[in-house]
């Protein structure tokens, strides 16, 4: 009898793992939400095991939060012992530092100096200005409407509280558009980007500076609709609900597999 009893709840704590893993790592059409959430710096590290089971503790006797695989690069904010600590919806997990090797990240290579020149340059022909795209990233503290429209329904949300409305950040909201044209060019949905890396990594490499940050996407057809779903969410409402954060800069690009895709990046200064 307590055999049966323990492979039975064997079984009921796989089926919760499969279940958690697909709701973490499913792709849903019609809508999609990541957070993320930073207020330390972070290491990288890629996971060389083709399974890697993600535990509440440093030990193998801890139960499994999910499972992530071979080739994921993964933030870390600490080690304990054999253990990595990262962060999973919010709250502090562990990986085996067995089966995950850290990412190095290469310094880019000095720009020469240009060498002298004894003769006068010509004057350089003039360059054509691009046409703006139909989601046009702002280049002063003016809003698109669509901007507008979810920094309003976000203080709403904070204000509705008693917290602290935030304020638009136009040097943020330019980093924003850049990862929200980044995921649509590169056809992927992550706060890690093939181009830029993390969103924090990013926000660092433009020259934002913070003491917290944090990062919303979402894919859907609306700006409403991309709200709700955020809201509906632990991790995203934690996010917009802050009281460490007092900026905000938003990105919107057109994406052919969601409608749009929305970039929320956050910071308390």
């Amino acid at each position: 009898m307590k055999r049966k009893f323990t492979t039975l709840a064997s079984i009921l704590i796989l089926a919760l793992v499969i279940i958690s893993g697909t709701l973490f790592l499913g792709k849903n059409y019609n809508q999609k939400v990541l957070s993320a959430y930073d207020q330390i710096s972070t290491k990288k590290v890629c996971v060389t095991s083709p399974v890697l089971s993600v535990h509440n503790g440093a030990g193998t006797q801890f139960p499994v939060i999910t499972q992530i695989y071979k080739g994921q690069t993964i933030d870390i904010t600490n080690q304990i012992g054999n253990w990595y600590v990262i962060r999973f919806n919010d709250k502090l997990e562990m990986i085996s530092a067995n089966f995950a090797t850290p990412v190095t990240t290469p310094k880019p290579a000095p720009i020469p100096a240009p060498s002298p020149v004894s003769s006068p340059k010509p004057a350089p022909k003039p360059v054509p200005v691009p046409a703006p795209s139909s989601t046009p990233a702002p280049t002063s503290n003016q809003l698109t409407s669509d901007q507008s429209q979810m920094l309003n329904l976000i203080n709403a949300e904070r204000t509705k509280l008693g917290g602290k409305a935030l304020q638009f950040d136009s040097e943020l909201a330019k980093v924003a558009n850049i990862k929200a044209k980044d995921m649509v060019d590169n056809n992927y949905f992550s706060h890690t980007s093939p181009t830029y890396g993390s969103p924090f990594d990013m926000m660092k490499s433009f020259g934002i500076h913070y003491f917290a940050a944090g990062e919303n996407l979402a894919g859907n057809s609306g700006v409403e609709k991309a709200h709700y779903a955020l809201m509906n969410s632990e991790g995203h409402r934690k996010n917009i609900l802050n009281p460490n954060f007092t900026n905000i800069g938003i990105g919107i690009a057109k994406s052919p597999t969601y409608g749009y895709v929305f970039v929320q990046m956050f910071i308390g200064k």
